[in-house]
């Protein structure tokens, strides 16, 4: 009986043992970190407001708030980045020419994008510039989709600020494509959104 009660023992704690080493082999692998942070607590209580208003843990809008500062918001001033009230830049492109709408975007295109994607993703090729406009999307709060697939890439922009908006976006994609020599995208465009795949 002491027999069956010391191997009934020894099966217990091999069997925890091997849980434990499974929970620490599974940390180890694991990329995620901790670490502790103090609010005041008024910051602390905006934040839990803002989780609770989106449905998602206190943690996940924290981690979302630190991947959006290193994505992109830590380099968007020294890359020239600037916050403007969406009506004006509404205003200031309803007065442009398409003309003048289609050299801006040639432009940003040929002398800006290549240096803010260096900055921000570290190279210069479409998926860093693609990756540059979705944390861009991200932060600048616009609605949008994005569908990789192993052909292609697909990526809808609900940006409400107007069909000049509309025909700077597609321009100024097109002449990076152009400018890494890729194949240009199919777009369809309506005065509110942009849509676009790569191929």
């Amino acid at each position: 009986m002491r027999a069956l009660q010391a191997k009934f023992i020894c099966n217990f704690f091999e069997c925890i043992c091997h849980r434990v080493m499974q929970r620490v082999e599974r940390i180890a692998k694991s990329s995620n970190g901790s670490v502790t942070f103090r609010f005041d607590n008024d910051i602390l209580n905006q934040l839990r407001s803002e989780s609770d208003q989106r449905r998602i843990s206190l943690n996940t809008l924290a981690s979302q708030i630190f991947r959006s500062h290193v994505e992109y918001d830590m380099y968007a001033s020294r890359a020239g980045m600037a916050s403007f009230p969406k009506s004006l830049l509404i205003w200031i492109m309803d007065r442009l020419t398409e003309q003048e709408v289609d050299q801006l975007s040639e432009y940003i295109a040929k002398n800006e994008i290549k240096d803010m994607t260096l900055l921000v993703k570290n190279q210069y090729s479409i998926s860093a510039f693609l990756d540059m406009i979705e944390s861009w999307l991200r932060v600048s709060g616009f609605a949008y989709r994005r569908h990789v697939s192993d052909s292609d890439q697909t990526f809808v922009i609900q940006h409400d600020m107007g069909k000049r908006w509309s025909t700077y976006f597609e321009k100024l994609i097109k002449y990076v494509f152009e400018d890494l020599n890729e194949n240009k995208p199919s777009f369809n465009l309506t005065d509110n959104s942009i849509a676009f795949r790569t191929r």
